[in-house]
């Protein structure tokens, strides 16, 4: 497969790296992909035409990354803030909390990977399937300790779960200004549903 992206090997070079990233980021979100050219990001980044190129074959060389990068952010943060708990029902409101602090710090998230259902169909259901299949892997195990009924689809409950979390941090980002306690509450409020039901 032909190499689409070459990473930097000098600090300048990252700093170039880095300048392209934001800059597409920022477009992207703001004018869709489609609507932003190469030569935008090259003018609103500053740089020369050769720096983008010496990184990226082309715009969608730069989406990829964006997305993927976003991808091994969201799993990396959530693993960290997980490994040290022993119940899947501490890992879920952990994880939910932590999944919604990131969307907080960095609103232009939902828009950039959301944008891949108008880049390619399949970037964005391969982004979603992947992030079920390595949920799912998680499940299993609860499913071993007896803390998840064990006939329940493990497929629909991992978009289930990444469901109310995609919607429960939209939420909370629509929120002008959230603090520590309401943003507790929220989540405290999904456990009790996922713990108790909706229905008496």
């Amino acid at each position: 497969m032909k190499e689409t992206i070459r990473l930097p090997k000098t600090k300048a070079g990252n700093n170039s790296f880095l300048k392209i990233i934001e800059t597409a980021k920022e477009l992207f979100a703001k004018k869709g992909y489609q609507s932003t050219s190469i030569n935008e990001i090259i003018r609103d980044a500053n740089i020369a035409t050769g720096t983008l190129y010496k990184y990226f074959d082309d715009k969608r060389a730069v989406y990829d990354y964006l997305l993927a990068d976003y991808s091994k952010k969201i799993r990396g943060r959530i693993s960290d803030a997980i490994s040290n708990l022993q119940t899947r029902y501490e890992r879920e409101r952990i994880g939910l909390k932590t999944f919604i602090e990131f969307a907080i710090e960095d609103k232009l998230s939902y828009r950039l990977i959301w944008e891949s259902l108008f880049v390619e169909k399949e970037l964005f259901i391969q982004y979603y399937k992947n992030f079920s299949a390595s949920y799912m892997k998680q499940l299993e195990t609860a499913v071993t300790n007896q803390e998840i009924d064990q006939n329940i689809d493990l497929e629909t409950l991992s978009f289930v779960l990444m469901g109310i979390s995609n919607f429960v941090g939209l939420q909370v980002v629509f929120k002008e200004n959230i603090s520590t306690d309401e943003l507790d509450y929220i989540t405290d409020q999904v456990m009790y549903i996922l713990k108790n039901g909706i229905f008496k």
